[in-house]
Parts: structure tokens; C-alpha cells; sequence
């Protein structure tokens, strides 16, 4: 009676990595990633198609000013052009001719801004080249209104020169910020005479050139990228004017975030599996897209002796489970059918009839609706016992039987429902008799 017990407990095992019981929805272990612990509530399992909302979010810096920043310009170069001439009001221009050169200025700066105002303060030196001539030498500079007595022909000359330079510029800001007008100040310190001054062996010993500064600015590599363009005029002296006008570049290096930060939403449509309503919350989480195994003892799927041809229930049984799987056939991708022995006889004799007895199988779930791709057959013979070592009848049973491992197993628990369901109609809910459920002594020689 104890061995009927034992046997009848071991019909069917699904080895499954989170077990419960067949029948009791109650006793199933609710799956940790289940909100709703332990709810029974019936939810939608399968194929259907539904739309649903997903939303996505990005973060992006914008070019637009939120705050006041602090930049280093390394570096800031001006090129341009500088025409130069003597007041009309005093002697110097009966002296010298209209003079013309040019101008490099390689500056360093900080700079503030904000959303209106941009501000800059640079340093560096201005080298130049002036080129001009002397129509004459005066007698007397006292007289300015006196005559000029031309004492050699008029000459050419060249004057060059680098001289400390320190500039300022304010400006406000237009077009979001990339377009700047302002206003620009150089300051010269140690100024030449031929660049700006006619006073022989006396230069100025400052200068100071302002006028409009336009700008533009780009964002490059979370800095900035200028371009500046300016027109001065000399303000300081009476003896010379002067007319410069630049053009130039500055890459800047921001010293803090006073950007625009914004977060963009993106809604996209994407869909959804859904299926019929079957079974629990608790079970539809328990097994997705596992490898699971059914394992079958001689009970189930029994052969004749000394032989891979199934006996009648087996074989009614087999192809019951060939039809189970061919309709739920979208649930899973593949299916193995693995032969085991007991560990009597010999051990190449038995791996090779359990090599014939998974054929035998699968070619009766073939014959059922299975796609020959889908199922292949494998016997280990006496390599994989479940009980080691064997003591009695039972243990022999159990180790010989037939194991069907399905691959992506989607929902193992409506496919064991289905193997139960077929179990009862073939074998009964009863113990059967020992007749049917052991095989008959004479196997222990060969009969695996």
C-alpha cells in the first residue's frame, strides 16, 4: 500500500525552478516581481495585439541665457588696418603726408553676461606697422602760419612697433544672444610718435581709441566661439588722427552653467501581447520563457519488454500529449525527448534502447501535429539516474522514464493543467493496478 502511494505520487513531476500545486491556486508560491502579492485576480495571458502610450524623455541644453556667466577668453587675436593723417589745424600737416599700416593684437580677458548685457576686459600688446613720408622741414614750429621751406625731396618711412594695449568692451546682446552691438575702448600705453604723434623725439605717452563693436557668438563644445569686428578713432592728442578698424576671433572658456536647462516628452505608440483571460496573477509570473520538464516514469509512458514499441495506454497517452503541444505550439520553441534507464543491465545495451524508446516517442508526437524541426530525441541510458543508489522496485520505476524538456516555455502552468487533464481521462484518478504501473520482473536483465 505505502509503494501505491509513492507511486502514484510520482504520475507526474514538473521540475520547474518555482514549484506548487497542480490544482490549489491558493498554495502557489506569488512571484517577487508581482505588485499585488497574492492576488487571485484573473489577468490577460497571450496574443493579442493592443496599443499603448509610451512616454520617453530627454534632457537638452538650449543656447538661451537663464543667468548671469562668467567666461576666460584664451585666446582673443584682432587684425586690421590703421590710417593715420596730421591735424589740418597745426603745422605737422604741411610736414607729413597720410600714413597707413597695420595692426595684430593678441589679447587674454575675462568676460561677464547675461541675458542683455555682455561685458569684457582684455589684455596684450598691439604690434603695428605704419608706412607714410616727409614732404618737409620747418624753420620754426612757433610760426605755424609761416612758410615751409622744402630742404630735400619728400621721404618714405616705416614705423613699427609693440606697445602694452588694455581694451574693454560692452555690448548688448541681440538674436538670442548670438548677435552682439556695443561699444569698444583700447587704451595704448608707450605710444610712438610716427604712429601717433607728428612731436619729433616726443611720442604720446598714451592713447586711447573708441567706437562701435559688433559680435558674433556660437556655442562650440559647451563654450563659445567669437568673432568680433570694431572701428576706433584716436581720441587722445591734437597733433594726429587716426582710424582703425579690426576684425577678429576668441575662443572662450565658460566658467559656470547659467543655461537653459529643458526636458522634452516624447510620446510614442507601442504595442502589446494580451491573451485570453485563463489563469492567476500568481501563476502567469511564475514561469516566462523558461526551459521547463515534464518527466514521465514507466507509469506514463511505458514499453513493451525488451522493446521501444508503447503499450496501448501509453500510446493513447503519448499522442494526447503530441496534441496538447501541436495547439499550444505558439507557447513554446522547441521540444527534446530524453530516454532514461535504471542502472541494471548493460550500460551500452541500455542507452541504446533508451535512444529507441525517445524515438519512439517523438515520432508518435510527430505523427500528432509537432513539426519534425521542433523535437529531437536523445537517450542517456543509465547517465542520469533520479535515484542513486536504487533499493527497491520503485526506485527502478522511477529512474526508468522519459523526460520532455520544452524550451521558451511561455506559461508552463496551463500546459501541465492540460497533461493533468489528459492523465485522469486515460489512467484515472485511482491508483491503477501494479500490474500497470511496475514492469514486469524480468526486465531486471535488459528490459530498461
Amino acid at each position: 500500500m505505502t509503494q501505491g502511494k509513492l507511486l502514484l505520487r510520482s504520475l507526474l513531476t514538473l521540475t520547474l525552478s518555482a514549484a506548487g500545486t497542480t490544482n490549489a491556486q491558493d498554495d502557489l508560491p506569488a512571484p517577487i516581481a508581482d505588485p499585488r502579492q497574492g492576488s487571485s485576480e484573473p489577468i490577460p495571458t497571450g496574443i493579442e495585439e493592443n496599443s499603448e502610450d509610451n512616454t520617453q524623455t530627454k534632457t537638452r541644453a538650449k543656447d538661451i541665457v537663464s543667468g548671469t556667466g562668467f567666461i576666460m577668453i584664451v585666446p582673443h587675436v584682432d587684425g586690421g588696418l590703421i590710417l593715420t593723417k596730421p591735424s589740418s589745424t597745426n603745422i605737422f600737416s604741411k610736414i607729413e603726408s597720410t600714413a597707413s599700416g597695420w595692426i595684430a593684437e593678441p589679447k587674454l580677458g575675462l568676460g561677464i553676461f547675461s541675458k542683455m548685457v555682455s561685458l569684457d576686459l582684455l589684455a596684450g600688446v598691439q604690434i603695428s606697422s605704419l608706412s607714410g613720408k616727409i614732404k618737409g622741414i620747418a624753420k620754426d614750429f612757433e610760426f605755424v602760419n609761416g612758410e615751409v621751406e622744402n630742404l630735400e625731396q619728400p621721404q618714405s618711412y616705416t614705423s613699427q612697433q609693440t606697445v602694452p594695449t588694455l581694451e574693454g568692451n560692452a555690448r548688448i546682446r541681440l538674436a538670442k544672444g548670438k548677435v552682439q552691438v556695443g561699444f569698444s575702448a583700447t587704451a595704448l600705453f608707450g605710444a610712438s610718435k610716427a604712429l601717433y604723434s607728428s612731436v619729433p623725439l616726443q611720442g604720446l605717452k598714451y592713447g586711447v581709441l573708441v567706437g562701435p563693436q559688433f559680435v558674433f557668438e556660437e556655442r562650440v563644445l559647451d563654450n563659445y566661439f567669437r568673432m568680433f569686428s570694431s572701428w576706433q578713432f584716436l581720441t587722445t592728442g591734437n597733433q594726429r588722427t587716426a582710424m582703425v578698424f579690426k576684425f577678429g576671433g576668441a575662443y572662450a572658456f565658460l566658467l559656470n552653467s547659467p543655461y537653459l536647462t529643458v526636458t522634452e516628452k516624447k510620446i510614442t505608440k507601442s504595442k502589446v501581447r494580451v491573451q485570453k483571460q485563463i489563469v492567476t496573477t500568481r501563476e502567469q509570473n511564475l514561469v516566462q520563457n523558461e526551459n521547463v520538464s515534464f518527466i514521465f516514469d514507466s507509469q506514463m509512458i511505458n514499453f513493451r519488454f525488451n522493446s521501444a514499441d508503447l503499450t496501448e495506454k501509453s500510446t493513447a497517452f503519448v499522442s494526447g500529449l503530441g496534441q496538447i503541444f501541436s495547439a499550444q505550439h505558439s507557447d513554446w520553441q522547441g521540444l527534446v525527448v530524453e530516454g532514461h534507464s535504471d542502472s541494471k543491465g548493460n550500460n551500452e545495451y541500455n542507452k541504446k534502447l533508451s535512444q529507441r524508446r525517445a524515438e519512439s516517442v517523438r515520432n508518435v508526437l510527430i505523427q500528432n501535429g509537432i513539426p519534425d524541426a521542433d523535437i529531437k530525441a536523445i537517450g542517456y541510458g543509465e547517465e542520469r539516474l533520479l535515484i542513486n543508489p536504487e533499493q527497491t522496485e520503485v526506485d527502478f520505476a522511477r529512474n526508468r522514464r522519459v523526460e520532455i524538456k520544452v524550451q521558451g516555455m511561455r506559461d508552463a502552468r496551463i500546459l501541465q493543467r492540460s497533461i493533468t487533464r489528459l492523465q485522469n481521462e486515460i489512467f484515472g484518478k485511482k491508483a491503477i493496478k501494479k500490474s500497470d504501473q511496475v514492469e514486469s520482473q524480468e526486465d531486471k536483465q535488459g528490459d530498461q
